[in-house]
């Protein structure tokens, strides 16, 4: 019995470390708790469908881009970006808290440089 358990605890900690692929509603509720604005979160909702399919462990090996925000790391992961100071592993985890404020340190970048965050994501003709 005792092994079972163990193999259950085994198989527990391998799911999560490598992702989940949530639905709109749990991507949703993930973001209230991380305090995204609710007029923000059609917008992301959208651009994480189309991005990762709401895909936690995401990545594009062509373009360098990983997690449920397909995070780029030219510039925002690392190595070799360091824009949001974290690794972009740590993008394709099960845990988003980090990828949602990295997305929200290039919506606010990406606003100060040129007015609308969101166009950072190709994806966003397909959200407005």
């Amino acid at each position: 019995m005792s092994f079972l358990i163990h193999i259950l605890l085994a198989s527990s900690v391998l799911c999560t470390a490598f992702g989940r692929i949530l639905s709109p509603d749990q991507f949703a509720k993930e973001l209230r708790q991380n305090n995204v604005p609710e007029w923000m979160i059609p917008t992301w909702q959208c651009i994480a469908q189309h991005e990762s399919n709401y895909n936690t462990a995401a990545r594009n090996t062509e373009s360098g881009d990983h997690g449920i925000f397909q995070i780029s790391q030219i510039y925002w992961c690392s190595p070799p970006g360091t824009g949001c100071g974290v690794t972009c592993a740590a993008m394709e985890n099960d845990d988003i808290r980090d990828d949602i404020r990295c997305a929200m340190h290039v919506y606010q970048e990406t606003t100060r440089l040129s007015g609308n965050g969101f166009t950072a994501w190709t994806t966003y003709k397909y959200c407005h």
